[in-house]
């Protein structure tokens, strides 16, 4: 799809079928990784990863529901959930902690709570406050599989074998998670996918946790670090990939990152990579988020999703 395919969508007054179609050809994928995880029997775990921004957590809790639309019953933990707390992190060359390293990740705990689960005990929920940093026991929230249940554990180092590793590999599926855009930004040359994250990421960094898009440009190279060193490697690993992009998502996201980068823009008037941006979205149309459905991976972006996370 060009630029100008977009725009004559979002212009032509069927942008809503238009997003209706996109949304439809995801939820038939995803109803299809289901299938074939229900037909092979015996999988009792998921591992869904993927890199920053990639649209994970929707993922997992789309796919729990049509696992459940097959009889199967679905429990979605979160690798974030099991984060340590800052004290406990590892740190780059520069001081700053490293966030992407697997060591942030509590591995114990995560492997004590698999195994009760799959042998059919309660365990309590564990969470992560992401505004103290710090771990705690949600103890109003019991957890328990069924017999014949199944956990999606999602997070960017699901994929990575120390997480679990004392759970057999015959009941295991891997599930990798990519934006793969089909938007061509110059003839053949499409949209890349961390391109495509980035912008995902400094509008969902602003919308929820009040990230000034400086601040999102600053870290997003040690993101990229991270993900080439802790995630990209186990790509290779997984049984199944699933694109995660919207042919619609760049007009939808227009009004929110604009502004953003137009910000970055003034204090940082010789980047070229935002430059570049800027003139990207200005040759985009806008559109309203208004016909995105509450249930949409984008919804994980801008807001107002009908999922609890």
């Amino acid at each position: 799809m060009t630029i100008d395919e977009l725009n004559e969508q979002v212009l032509g007054g069927e942008f809503d079928e238009f997003v209706r179609v996109c949304e439809a050809r995801q939820c038939k994928e995803i109803a299809a990784i289901a299938d074939t995880i229900c037909a092979k029997r015996g999988i009792r775990l998921v591992l869904l990863a993927g890199c920053s921004s990639a649209g994970k957590t929707t993922t997992a809790k789309r796919l729990c529901t049509q696992l459940r639309v097959n009889g199967v019953y679905a429990l979605h933990l979160s690798t974030d959930d099991y984060f340590k707390g800052d004290p406990y992190y590892p740190k780059n060359p520069d001081g700053s902690l490293d966030y992407e390293h697997v060591d942030c990740v509590d591995r114990v705990k995560l492997a004590a709570d698999l195994n009760a689960l799959l042998e059919g005990r309660t365990i309590v929920a564990h969470r992560f406050d992401f505004i103290k940093k710090e771990p705690y026991e949600d103890i109003s929230f019991a957890r328990r599989l069924p017999g014949n249940g199944v956990i999606v554990l999602e997070g960017i180092h699901s994929l990575n074998p120390l997480l679990t590793e004392l759970v057999p590999e015959e009941v295991k599926y891997r599930i990798f998670v990519e934006p793969t855009s089909k938007l061509e930004v110059f003839a053949f040359t499409r949209l890349k996918s961390a391109e495509n994250r980035f912008y995902r990421r400094i509008v969902r960094d602003n919308q929820f946790r009040k990230t000034h898009p400086t601040e999102t440009l600053r870290i997003w190279p040690f993101v990229r670090e991270g993900e080439k060193k802790w995630i990209e490697p186990f790509r290779s690993r997984a049984d199944v990939e699933f694109d995660s992009s919207l042919d619609y998502e760049m007009a939808v996201l227009k009004p929110y990152i604009l502004g953003l980068l137009e910000m970055v823009r003034l204090r940082q008037p010789e980047n070229f990579p935002i430059i570049y941006s800027c003139e990207f979205f200005r040759l985009i149309e806008s559109a309203s988020p208004n016909a995105v459905p509450g249930d949409s991976i984008l919804r994980e972006t801008i807001g107002g999703s009908q999922l609890v996370y």
